[in-house]
């Protein structure tokens, strides 16, 4: 028997601050669900440019069919394709082996014309992994 653990992330801290809801002045939950945790990187050049993620658990349908794009070749995390994304928005699903439960990452990224903020993004998405524990 395998149960789900923690979610890990290949996280350059010097790129990336975690902290909790509280910390960041956002409530517990999000509509009922759970914020788990909130993500933060700046750009800091001529001027300052951020991004911001909150983490969150869903449950996908049996039947749902998602929208979605690989974020990069053998990765868990995929890319939500909105028909009307809001500007600026990116979204992400990291289903749960063997299981309904997913967590869901949901990015504000200011306008960034030299695309350092979305490379980021898109490497932290890259490096999810889920850990699993192996029950004795």
């Amino acid at each position: 028997m395998t149960d789900v653990a923690l979610p890990a992330f290949e996280m350059d801290c010097r790129d990336w601050m975690v902290v909790s809801p509280s910390e960041a002045g956002m409530p517990e939950d999000v509509s009922g669900t759970p914020l788990l945790a909130v993500l933060s990187t700046m750009v800091v050049e001529d001027d300052i440019r951020e991004a911001t993620g909150a983490l969150t658990v869903g449950i996908i349908e049996d039947d749902e069919e998602l929208d979605t794009r690989a974020v990069a070749p053998g990765s868990i995390a995929r890319e939500l394709l909105d028909e009307l994304p809001e500007p600026g928005t990116r979204r992400y699903v990291m289903p749960a082996p063997g299981q309904r439960l997913a967590l869901l990452a949901e990015f504000v990224v200011e306008n960034d014309d030299a695309a350092e903020l979305d490379q980021r993004v898109e490497r932290l998405m890259a490096s999810f992994r889920w850990q699993v524990e192996v029950a004795v």
